[in-house]
């Protein structure tokens, strides 16, 4: 996550920046996660992340799961400065729902000083009904420092356009239909590692501890088959937009035979009318 804890593809240079339509949902919500970013550096880490926060969010803390706006709340300052920056974003077709990712670092409150840990964060925003953009969830892991060219945002194509008369669909109905294709993700994979590529989009973005996120098939191939199959994915929550074209999972992975925690993990999911759920990214971080 931000606080504890798609590079091979930034560096190809078929990538180019993007700017979103400054009248666009999508700006506002890269708008809110950069003041977010501002806040950090402003007001502290713990200041920034209750002001930001959903009251009912999750953050995960190191291994386990918790009310993300409670916890910052009740943090103790720290002589650390956390910095981030949006690098991808995608919205819902509600234009109220959204991901965003990026690479963090960690330094000491001092200037010109190294990074004392860099990862990348994966966070989903919400939009409140006052209009104001909060996050109902933050995670990511911890990564090698990013080398080459500086990053450039980018978002699928027509992200930040309309979409007239988006279908409004049962929240509570579609995050169980989440967790249920969860479910059958983490048993299909266990009987049969490759069944792990059937549900993932054509431009899946891959984000585990200790590696750079990357979109590459190969790539992401290889680290699915070099993953701990004793380990155990256990789905605790879902969400989704009232489109019902995106939302998310997210859980712990354990140990199988004592339920040791050993890390979480977060699914992004897309879907679109006449398809099925296919997981867009995916985040793993093993403590």
């Amino acid at each position: 996550m931000k606080a504890l804890s798609l590079l091979t593809l930034l560096l190809t240079s078929s990538i180019l920046a993007q700017e979103p339509d400054s009248s666009s949902a999508l700006f506002g919500m890269r708008e809110a996660e950069r003041n977010f970013a501002k806040a950090s550096v402003m007001i502290g880490r713990n200041a920034a992340f209750a002001e930001y926060f959903a009251d009912e969010s999750v953050i995960f803390t190191g291994k386990w799961i918790t009310n993300g706006k409670q916890f910052s709340k009740e943090g103790k300052p720290s002589p650390i400065v956390l910095k981030w920056e949006p690098e991808f974003m995608d919205i819902s077709d509600s234009r109220d729902f959204g991901i965003s990712t990026g690479p963090w670092e960690v330094q000491e409150y001092r200037p010109n000083t190294a990074p004392l840990f860099s990862g990348y964060f994966l966070t989903v925003w919400k939009k409140q009904s006052t209009g104001e953009w909060k996050v109902i969830l933050d995670g990511g892991s911890t990564t090698p420092m990013a080398t080459g060219p500086k990053h450039k945002f980018t978002f699928p194509s027509g992200a930040d356009k309309d979409i007239p008369g988006p279908p409004v669909m049962n929240v509570g109905q579609k995050s169980k239909e989440l967790i249920e294709q969860d479910i059958k993700f983490q048993t299909e994979w266990k009987k049969n590692p490759s069944a792990f590529s059937s549900l993932l989009a054509p431009d899946a973005r891959i984000q585990l501890s200790g590696h750079l996120p990357t979109t590459n098939a190969d790539t992401i191939k290889s680290w699915v088959n070099q993953l701990d199959r004793s380990l155990t994915w256990q789905p605790v929550g879902a969400g989704a937009a009232t489109s019902g074209d995106m939302g998310f999972t997210y859980g712990l992975i354990t140990t199988q035979k004592n339920e040791a925690v050993k890390g979480h993990y977060v699914l992004i999911w897309k879907k679109r009318p006449g398809s099925t759920w296919h997981i867009v990214l995916e985040m793993m971080n093993f403590g």
